[in-house]
């Protein structure tokens, strides 16, 4: 395996080599200070997992090479405090941020979970068990073209709400998802135009998601009402759970809601295994791996593969064990319990589960 770290520090990359190396696996860490440098030995042979530090400069014109020219490689934003930010402008580039002052072998657990990550949604294998599902999820297309619109800093709400109103379809399940428990109005909302101005551009861009990714018709209608409700909770759980970590609560909200997407591909179901396996579950995977065709950030893919094997993610409770309780808690799976108390987050428990089943109640 190899590791290339694009960095200023020529001390940066040596006790990460040293922590990798002490697991006795073959890992080969390489670094270089100029982005010129970087292209050059990556079109050579390409990396397992390419880290960019942000103290480098022209991060996003590196991820992006890497991007275009090694799809397979995962890709890692090496952060210090005081730069969450930028790290989170990079998040659509890259599978993950690594906070340079984390412990040492925090980082390099993070580095061989991405390296797995990038790895196993690369198998043709797994192309092939996706490509003989019978029905699938479609891809969330209004959902992507307002993430879009979002992008632009003087994005018209109008522009947004007439977006939504030409699919009646996604329009009419917005306003019933508006309109149930979760969001609790305090009148009926009757237009697409006072939801988007009560509940806020990025709320919305969530409902649109559900609307799309889980509406289905005949025998899986069923199904998918259900995974779209619980999937729902488990996004308004995510940004709530974050006890100290730095995440996004949006980047949160929206990769629980995402998580659920595995339970819409009943063909894969009924897997036998460990409670908290060591690789990801097969739904969780293929559903990894639709996200990477739609081309949805690549950490909220990660988010969604691991999110019933949290320990892929090394001992830091950050995205992946976020919406690893969120799904568990809305969909009643087990939780990993000794995980949590590895990460030092299991005395946070307790609340969290009575924040879950107060919710669940209202939302019954």
């Amino acid at each position: 395996m190899r590791v290339f770290f694009a960095t200023p520090d020529p001390n940066q990359h040596g006790a990460v080599s040293d922590a990798l190396l002490a697991r006795g696996e073959p890992w080969q860490v390489l670094a270089y200070a100029r982005p010129d440098e970087t292209r050059q030995v990556l079109a050579e042979a390409a990396a397992d997992v390419f880290v960019v530090d942000l103290a480098l400069g022209d991060a996003d014109s590196l991820l992006r090479h890497v991007l275009y020219t090694s799809p397979q490689t995962a890709r890692v934003v090496l952060a210090y405090r005081g730069q969450e930010d930028a790290a989170i402008r990079l998040l659509g580039l890259c599978h993950g941020v690594l906070v340079a002052t984390d412990p040492i072998e925090s980082i390099a657990d993070a580095l061989v979970g991405y390296a797995t990550l990038a790895h196993s949604l690369d198998r043709p294998s797994l192309r092939t068990q996706v490509g003989a599902l019978t029905r699938l999820p479609g891809a969330p297309t209004l959902y992507l073209a307002i993430c879009r619109a979002l992008a632009n800093p003087n994005v018209d709400t109008a522009d947004i709400t007439r977006r939504i109103m030409g699919d009646p379809v996604v329009a009419a399940r917005v306003l019933q998802i508006v309109n149930s428990a979760l969001y609790s109005p305090e009148r009926p909302v009757e237009s697409i135009a006072f939801a988007v101005s009560r509940l806020g551009l990025s709320t919305i861009r969530n409902l649109v998601l559900a609307a799309e990714l889980y509406t289905f018709s005949g025998a899986d209608a069923v199904r998918a009402e259900g995974v779209r409700q619980r999937s729902l909770l488990a996004s308004w759980l995510a940004p709530r759970l974050q006890h100290g970590a730095v995440i996004d609560p949006e980047v949160a909200g929206t990769a629980a809601l995402l998580a659920g997407l595995g339970d819409m591909l009943p063909e894969l179901d009924g897997q036998d295994g460990a409670a908290f396996p060591l690789m990801p579950a097969l739904q969780d995977e293929a559903a990894a791996y639709l996200m990477g065709l739609w081309q949805l950030p690549s950490i909220l893919q990660q988010a969604v593969a691991w999110q019933r094997a949290p320990r892929l993610s090394g001992a830091t409770f950050g995205l992946v064990g976020v919406v690893h309780i969120a799904t568990a808690l809305a969909f009643e799976r087990p939780i990993d319990e000794a995980w949590l108390e590895t990460c030092g987050v299991k005395d946070a428990l307790p609340g969290w589960r009575a924040l879950a089943r107060s919710m669940g109640r209202s939302v019954a």
